[in-house]
């Protein structure tokens, strides 16, 4: 492909990134005649969980078939993908060039980076363990399979304790860990035992359990207290560091500030270079919303390319 000004490119989009969300605007990109490249790592967010939820038609997936499913509707329509990582993105001239983890460099006139985000999980023994099959961050995804059971919220801050209300809803049997941190004013912690709902102040030591099944956590003052399921929303940041080597906004909840305008949803300060999914701070955390993201976003960056196509034509 040459444009006017004499430049080749081997793609117009590069989508770094095979999720939900770079797997929708593949889609999205490919429908619209546009030639896509996909690179994945396969390091996705949601692969300690068993089933994916929440998504009208496939709930209960799992992860993996839904990628695969997705990676074969690209495929109908002649996306190409790469099972490597992009390590480096460039301007050159009219577009861009990035280099892949195989030494491979790949021309595109447009970047999307649907990388994710990677969860900062506490260092607490057992934590990472029972990551996706005993511990949750979103009771949306994961809330009603543990209905009625004995289940735990870790809350940290002041800004978690209505996230603790709508586990609430999950159960009735509901302790809040505060892992020893002062998260509690006097007048909601009483809001929280007129419920029923006791509060542990004990720092947390350890998770235990046997198969991948939580059992019980155990507290700083020896005593081990049963739980079939802990909910926490960990802090999170970008899986990749493509958007700070690209020198994209980031804001304080970690995620690349994308840019709504009458042309489209996914700008970032980069012109270019789109955003889309979890790692963007236009799209929720979740499978729905990225897909829809990643439709939304793949639509504006075929817009921008059909309007540079038709002011400057293509030879």
């Amino acid at each position: 492909m040459q444009t006017t000004d004499g430049s080749d490119f081997d793609y117009e989009v590069l989508i770094v990134g095979g999720g939900p969300a770079g797997l929708s605007a593949a889609l999205q990109l490919g429908r619209s005649l546009r030639s896509v490249l996909v690179c994945d790592n396969d390091e996705p967010r949601n692969g300690p969980a068993a089933e994916a939820h929440g998504y009208l038609t496939r709930d209960g997936i799992p992860p993996e078939e839904l990628r695969r499913l997705g990676r074969e509707e690209v495929t109908k329509y002649d996306g190409e993908f790469r099972n490597s990582q992009v390590t480096n993105v460039e301007r050159s001239g009219a577009g861009f060039t990035s280099t892949l983890d195989t030494d491979e460099t790949v021309t595109s006139r447009k970047v999307l980076l649907a990388t994710g985000v990677s969860d900062d999980l506490p260092d607490t023994d057992g934590f990472e363990e029972f990551w996706g099959s005993g511990v949750y961050h979103c009771p949306y995804c994961h809330g009603y399979e543990v209905r009625d059971q004995p289940l735990g919220v870790l809350v940290t801050n002041q800004h978690m304790v209505e996230y603790a209300k709508m586990v609430y809803n999950l159960s009735k049997d509901l302790i809040v860990f505060t892992d020893g941190q002062d998260v509690f004013d006097d007048e909601s912690r009483l809001t929280f035992v007129e419920r029923g709902i006791e509060i542990e102040d004990e720092p947390i030591i350890a998770l235990n359990g046997s198969d991948g099944n939580l059992e019980n956590i155990s507290l700083a003052d020896g005593h081990n207290v049963a739980r079939h399921a802990l909910f926490y929303p960990p802090p999170m940041e970008q899986h990749s560091e493509l958007p700070e080597q690209l020198g994209l906004d980031v804001n304080e909840a970690g995620l690349v500030d994308a840019t709504r305008s009458q042309r489209g949803i996914g700008f970032t300060s980069v012109d270019g270079v789109f955003i889309a999914g979890d790692a963007s701070s236009g799209a929720p955390p979740a499978i729905v919303s990225a897909v829809a993201d990643g439709y939304a976003v793949g639509a504006t960056m075929n817009g921008e390319l059909s309007m540079e196509d038709f002011e400057v034509g293509l030879q």
